[in-house]
C-alpha cells in the first residue's frame, strides 16, 4: 500500500498529544495547580478523523468485502488491545486498591460500552483507553455494511447513516452505554475523515495559501480551547473534532512536498502510534513507581509554586512513555502481527487475509 506521509506525521502528533496530556494532567493536580492544558487531549479526536480518511481511502484501491474489512480490523485491533488490557489487569489485581469487576473486563475485550457512574460524557473500559476503541469498532461495522454498495452510494450511505445516528442521539439523549455511543457526536469525526478521503481520493487538495489557513485556523480553535475541556461531546466533536479535520485537510495538500523528504523519526513514530497509545499509561505507571522508589519525587509530588515543574516532569515521562511505545511496536505488534498472519497462512493459505501494515 502507497503511505500516506502526512498522516503518518499526524498519526505521531496525535499519540504525542494524548500521551504527554495523561503524564502533565496528574502531575498538575497532585501538585494542587489547576486544570493543566487540555489540547493534547484532542489528539484522540485526531485519531477519529484520521481513521475515517484511512479506512476510506485504503478501500478504494481495491476490492473488499465486509468480511474480509472486518478480518483485517480485528487483527489489527484485538491481539494489542487485549494484551495491555490484560497487563492493566494484572497490575491491578497486584496493586489490591480496586476492585475488579469480571463483567467489567468481559465488556471491554469485547467492545461493550456502558457508563461506571463516574464520567457521564465517556463511555468507560477496564483498561480506560479502550473507550477510544469503542467508537472505533462500531465505526467498522457501519463501514463494513457499506461495503457491499457502489463506491458512489457507499459515501452517501456513511453520510447519511453516521448523520442520521448523530441526529438521533442529540434528540432523545440516550442514558444507556451502547445507545449513548452509537449515536455519539464523535461519530461526525469518524465522518469528516470520510469526507475528507473522498476530496483527496479525487485529487482536490487546497490550494498551499489555503491550507495553511486550514491548518493555522484549526490550530488557534484548539489553543484556544486547551484550558477548558469542551461541556459535552456535541462541543467536542465541533471543536476539536472540526479542528481536526480542518488539519487533516490543510495538511493533505503537502503530502507531495513530504514525500520528497520525509522524516524517518516522524514516519516510526506514526507506524508505533497504536502500540504508543495502548502502552503509554502502564509506562506511566511503571515510570511514577521508579520515580517514589528513588526518591526522585514523592509520587507526583512537585513544588507547587512551579507549575513549569510539572509540565517539566510530564514531558520528561512522555518522552519515556513514546521510546516505550516504538519499542513495543517493534519488538511486540510487529512480531505478534506476524505471528497471527503466518498462522493463518499456514491454515488458510488461500483465504487468509494480508494486513496492510500501519493501517
Amino acid at each position: 500500500m502507497h503511505r500516506i506521509v502526512t498522516i503518518q506525521y499526524l498519526r505521531a502528533v496525535a499519540a504525542t498529544g494524548v500521551v504527554v496530556h495523561h503524564f502533565i494532567g496528574p502531575a498538575y493536580f497532585d501538585a494542587g495547580l489547576k486544570q493543566p492544558p487540555s489540547i493534547g487531549e484532542a489528539g484522540v479526536d485526531l485519531f477519529f478523523v484520521i481513521s475515517g480518511f484511512i479506512m476510506w481511502t485504503t478501500t478504494g484501491r481495491r476490492q473488499i468485502g465486509p468480511q474480509e474489512f472486518m478480518w483485517h480490523r480485528i487483527l489489527r485491533i484485538v491481539p494489542l488491545y487485549w494484551l495491555f488490557t490484560l497487563a492493566y489487569f494484572l497490575i491491578t489485581l497486584a496493586s489490591k486498591h480496586s476492585p475488579i469487576s469480571p463483567l467489567d473486563v468481559i465488556r471491554s475485550l469485547f467492545f461493550i460500552p456502558w457508563f461506571d457512574g463516574h464520567l457521564s460524557q465517556r463511555i468507560s473500559a477496564f483498561y480506560f483507553l479502550g473507550w477510544t476503541l469503542m467508537y472505533e469498532m462500531f465505526f467498522y461495522c457501519v463501514f463494513a455494511v457499506t461495503l457491499t454498495l457502489p463506491r458512489a452510494l457507499q459515501f452517501k450511505a456513511i453520510v447519511g447513516c453516521l448523520s442520521a445516528l448523530i441526529v438521533v442521539g442529540i434528540l432523545f439523549d440516550f442514558k444507556g452505554g451502547m445507545s449513548f455511543a452509537y449515536t455519539s457526536p464523535l461519530l461526525l469525526e469518524f465522518m469528516a475523515g470520510c469526507i475528507i478521503g473522498r476530496i483527496f481520493e479525487a485529487n482536490r487538495t487546497a490550494p498551499k495559501p489555503l491550507a495553511l489557513v486550514l491548518i493555522g485556523g484549526g490550530l488557534i480553535v484548539l489553543v484556544l480551547s486547551a484550558t477548558n475541556m469542551p461541556d459535552n461531546l456535541l462541543e467536542r466533536a465541533l471543536t476539536w473534532g472540526l479542528s481536526s479535520a480542518l488539519i487533516v485537510m490543510g495538511i493533505l495538500s503537502f503530502e507531495f512536498d513530504a514525500e520528497k523528504h520525509p522524516s524517518n523519526t516522524a514516519l516510526l513514530l506514526g507506524n508505533a502510534s497504536y502500540s504508543v497509545y495502548l502502552s503509554h499509561i502502564i509506562i506511566l505507571l511503571i515510570f511514577n513507581l521508579v520515580m517514589k522508589k528513588t526518591g526522585i519525587i514523592h509520587g507526583f509530588g512537585i513544588d507547587q509554586a512551579f507549575s513549569s515543574a510539572a509540565a517539566f516532569y510530564g514531558i520528561c515521562g512522555g518522552a519515556v512513555a513514546l521510546l516505550g511505545g516504538v519499542a513495543v511496536y517493534q519488538f511486540i505488534e510487529r512480531p505478534l502481527s506476524k505471528l497471527i498472519m503466518l498462522g493463518l497462512a499456514q491454515r488458510r493459505p488461500s483465504e487468509a487475509p494480508v494486513v496492510q501494515e500501519r493501517f
